[in-house]
């Protein structure tokens, strides 16, 4: 079911599903993270173009109700101009949060600094909330942009799903 949800996303995007081993083999490892006894978390890591978001988003699809999606640079945005609507989708039952490391670290808020995304991840964290996660920096990157205790909770906290393969839109 999730791979017909997956060729939606892409047809609906008005692109042509490409059947080939990487796609599959990323399918496979979301289905099973989805059935299997697993982390709490999914995170889908690698280059740009090659089906993260797509698969995010079918994993949307299937699910459904209990699901909530927002780039990490609309959850910034969320936070600085409305808060009520940043607690909220902080503690949805399963959160997707696309593009991770493409938002500012710290937003202000009436004078204040705050990190939205910190503070979504160690709010899910202490809960063991169900998170997804797409983007295009390494482990090492994300260490680099976060520091090493978000890293390491990462660690605790995601099953990881390498992409590397070629871009689709080219």
């Amino acid at each position: 079911m999730l791979r017909e949800c997956y060729i939606a996303e892409v047809m609906r995007r008005r692109m042509q599903f490409i059947d080939d081993e990487a796609t599959q083999s990323h399918i496979e490892k979301a289905a099973k993270w989805l059935t299997g006894n697993h982390k709490p978390g999914l995170l889908l890591h690698g280059t740009v173009g090659n089906g993260k978001t797509t698969l995010v988003r079918a994993i949307g699809s299937l699910i459904g109700v209990l699901y909530e999606s927002v780039s990490a640079l609309e959850l910034a945005d969320i936070a600085k101009n409305q808060p009520e609507r940043f607690d909220y989708i902080k503690k949805a039952e399963l959160l997707a949060i696309d593009d991770v490391g493409t938002e500012p670290s710290v937003v202000k808020v009436w004078g204040n600094e705050i990190s939205p995304f910190v503070d979504t991840i160690y709010y899910r964290y202490d809960r063991q909330k169900f998170t997804i996660m797409t983007s295009n920096l390494s482990a090492e990157d994300l260490a680099d942009k976060y520091g090493e205790r978000i890293a390491d909770r990462f660690t605790e906290m995601f099953d990881r799903i390498a992409f590397e393969n070629y871009s689709y839109r080219k």
